[in-house]
């Protein structure tokens, strides 16, 4: 794979009118995936519950299929928010028995866990860059409404 610009993804395609006329898949072969339909798990704590019931409420194209990285999305929300209370309580800088200074582990956890926070909700398209890859959605200024109601402010 070379690096570049990502590819741009088959819907979008089929929305420009496939305009590099390359081969797409027949619409026949896609499948469609039916949404998550499941209850927040009940071992979760509350961060990983409201993180369920976030990306459910946001995030419309995650599948069933999906849920297992979406259960472990929210554990490691569950982990972070723990890590969070236990680094507020610490000492940033800790020392050896003979006075040397060194970074509080708890820093280096809480990081590394933020950064496989990161590639999960990448993984589940939830980053700007990812949900343009999926073409599942698009950021607008404004919206039909917004214009709607400002032409009407402008013209009445």
């Amino acid at each position: 794979m070379s690096a570049g610009r990502p590819p741009k993804p088959t819907e979008q395609k089929r929305k420009t009118g496939n305009p590099g006329k390359r081969a797409l898949p027949d619409l026949k072969n896609v499948i469609a995936l039916p949404a998550i339909r499941q209850d927040v798990p009940e071992h979760l704590s509350d961060a990983g519950q409201k993180m369920w019931l976030d990306m459910q409420g946001v995030a419309p194209w995650l599948a069933n299929s999906d849920a297992l990285l979406l259960t472990e999305l929210c554990e490691k929300m569950d982990r972070k928010k723990a890590l969070v209370d236990k680094w507020a309580l610490a000492e940033p800088v800790l020392y050896t028995d003979k006075g040397y200074a060194y970074p509080n582990p708890l820093f280096k956890m809480l990081l590394n866990l933020e950064a496989e926070i990161i590639k999960a909700l990448s993984l589940l398209g939830m980053t700007p860059t990812d949900r343009t890859k999926l073409g599942v959605a698009e950021v607008k200024a404004r919206g039909k409404l917004e214009e709607l109601l400002a032409s009407q402010k402008k013209n009445g």
